[in-house]
Order: C-alpha cells, then structure tokens, then sequence
C-alpha cells in the first residue's frame, strides 16, 4: 500500500468529518427551530451522498480516478463555502453555541472512527488513543442528543447537562483558525 493512498483516504476523512459537522449544526438548527437556510441541510445531505459513492470505492481500489478526485474537490469548494457561515459570535443563543458545540463534537468522533477505519483497510495499526477516545465521544453526543431532544420538546434540560456547552462552544471558537486551516490541507492531501 502506497503512502499517497493512505493520505488521500486521511483527506477524505478529514472531509467527511466537516460535512458531518455541516450536517449536525443544520440538523440541530433546524431541529431547535433556530433560524437558518433550511436548503443548507439538503446540500449537505447531497454532498454527503456524493462521498459516500466514492469511499467504498477507495477503500478497494486505493487509489482515486479524474473524476473522483475532480469531484471531491467540488465537495470540498462546497464545504468552505458552507464553512464561511458556520461561526457565530460569542453573543450568540444557547441553541446555536449547543449546535455549535455539539456539531464539532460529532465532527471529532467521526474523524476518530475514520483513523481507525484507515488502519483497518491499510492493515495498519492506530494509536490506541483513537480507541481510548470512542467512550469520551459516545458520552458527549449522547449529551448532545439529550439536550437537543429534551429543547425540542419544549422542556428544561437538567442544568449539569447544560454547563459544558459554554466552554466546548468557547473551544470551538478558539480554534477557528485551525479548523478553517485544516479544509485547506484536505485538498493537498487528495491531490498527492
């Protein structure tokens, strides 16, 4: 297995995990009735359909054609574009810093079960850190999930639930500027 297969299939990972943070943030938006651009969820829906036609045929043939790789990059034009938008203002609701928050978060947890899937289709053995790190996602999605279930209900959240959103948002906003840096190594990764 080549090193460029292995780096183009840790670019796809790395762009599946904006478009899971995409997906989230739109899902909990739309969910809390947060105001957005309800045609942002289905762009993202298609882009995600898009990826997914590509990966399993990667991950057998390890290495991308023309038009997969021309069509990765329109997905990955499509991200920033959708990235642009993505930040709020520290003044911002608790609805739209717990999509935020919580969006990252799933953004995280996909990217980690994407290291170790890579280490899986390269025969390729991963930190074990990736796999220390699945239980630490699992209980802050569920988190997540419960707080948007119990908002959308129209219920108050116990407020232990609520506490760790202000400073996972304030995470998140702190590291902007890498996480905006990281969509522009994706395309050198894909194009290796």
């Amino acid at each position: 297995m080549s090193n460029k297969a292995k780096t183009q299939y840790n670019g796809m990972i790395l762009l599946t995990g904006y478009l899971q943070r995409l997906f989230v943030v739109e899902t909990i938006y739309q969910r809390l009735k947060v105001p957005h651009e309800a045609e942002r969820l289905e762009q993202v829906k298609f882009l995600i359909d898009e990826t997914h036609k590509i990966l399993p045929v990667f991950e057998k043939t390890k290495t991308l054609t023309e038009v997969q790789r021309d069509e990765l990059h329109f997905i990955l034009r499509q991200i920033e574009n959708l990235m642009a938008d993505y930040f709020k203002e520290s003044s911002c609701s608790f609805n739209e810093k717990l999509a935020i928050a919580g969006s990252s978060l799933y953004a995280e947890q996909h990217v980690n079960k994407g290291i170790i899937r890579l280490g899986e289709v390269f025969n390729q053995e991963i930190n074990k850190d990736f796999h220390k790190r699945i239980q630490f996602y699992e209980q802050r999605t569920k988190m997540i999930d419960y707080l948007v279930h119990t908002l959308a209900e129209g219920k108050e959240p116990e407020e232990q639930f609520m506490k760790p959103v202000e400073p996972w948002f304030d995470n998140v906003m702190q590291n902007k500027e890498l996480i905006l840096k990281d969509i522009k190594q994706i395309e050198k990764m894909i194009e290796i």
